[in-house]
């Protein structure tokens, strides 16, 4: 019999995922498996309970909340095989959205008789592990933004209202990125660093991101005023991200983000993350995933 523990953020998703939730417990529960459905409450609560499920003998483990939650999760499952199953509830879901996994229980149920596995890279970030984005620049204060104003559900239009402020009032800085211990870039910019081709928005940042290469990639968009920051934008929107000589991309296995600026913030998965200096380091085939 296998031992499943889901682990549910109930701040992410609505009431309809809640229900759609609750039907997966159903589920699982007839087809026999010996299944654990704690709800998280905070990120020591987190850890807490997954290493109790694992010196239980949890066989793998089921997350139900948006890509903040899951990284959370995979933090403490990164190196230890056990495989995890994604059931994606928040505002983007860039991860499962990319591995194909919806937020069906008939699916989910589907994906676990499977037993397909997908080993992928994370990355360590400081001391904190990333499974899709990092930003540092304009996207970072547009989250910083949004969670100092959060009372509740997050949803899009929260993200329009802090963009729009963020790009009237953001004070373009002076970035310098090493990658693999050479200096590629160092002038005003924002950046995105991630493991898979999607952001926000449904928008394609990386032109050649493969979540299991053991490369991360580095997409730099050269800015320093107001008006680029609006063409910069324009073309991420229209997918015409290669008609601009500012924007520059690079791969590599360990990226290090400085600033004289040291206020200046970054986003991780969504959420706000430290303050630079930055050092980004692939953990290659680190998460097993359960894929469709």
């Amino acid at each position: 019999m296998k031992r499943i523990c889901l682990l549910d953020n109930p701040k992410s998703g609505s009431r309809a995922h809640a229900d759609r939730v609750k039907e997966l417990l159903n589920r699982m529960e007839a087809c026999g498996f010996e299944v654990f459905c704690e709800e998280l409450i905070s990120l020591e609560q987190t850890q807490q309970v997954i290493a109790a499920q694992i010196d239980a003998g949890c066989d793998m483990f089921i997350v139900s909340g948006g890509d903040g939650t899951v990284s959370s999760v995979s933090h403490h499952l990164t190196g230890t095989r056990i495989p995890l199953l994604i059931f994606p509830a928040g505002n983007e879901n860039l991860l499962a959205t990319h591995l194909g996994l919806q937020p069906i229980p008939s699916k989910a149920i589907d994906a676990i008789r499977q037993g397909k596995y997908r080993d992928i890279d994370v990355a360590q970030v400081n001391d904190i592990l990333c499974i899709a984005m990092v930003g540092v620049g304009v996207d970072a204060a547009i989250v910083h933004h949004v969670h100092r104003m959060r009372k509740g559900h997050i949803n899009k239009s929260h993200y329009i209202w802090a963009a729009i402020k963020t790009f009237l009032r953001y004070n373009h800085t002076e970035i310098s990125i090493r990658i693999d211990g050479e200096e590629v870039f160092c002038n005003k910019a924002f950046a995105i660093i991630g493991n898979i081709p999607g952001y926000g928005g449904g928008f394609k940042i990386f032109k050649e991101a493969v979540c299991d290469d053991g490369l991360l990639n580095v997409t730099v968009f050269q800015c320093s005023t107001i008006f680029q920051l609006i063409y910069l934008f324009t073309l991420v929107v229209v997918g015409q991200m290669d008609k601009s000589s500012l924007i520059h991309y690079y791969k590599g296995q360990k990226i290090e983000i400085v600033s004289a600026v040291s206020t200046m913030q970054s986003q991780i998965d969504g959420d706000s993350g430290p303050a630079l200096p930055l050092n980004i380091q692939v953990v290659p085939a680190g998460l097993r995933l359960l894929v469709p």
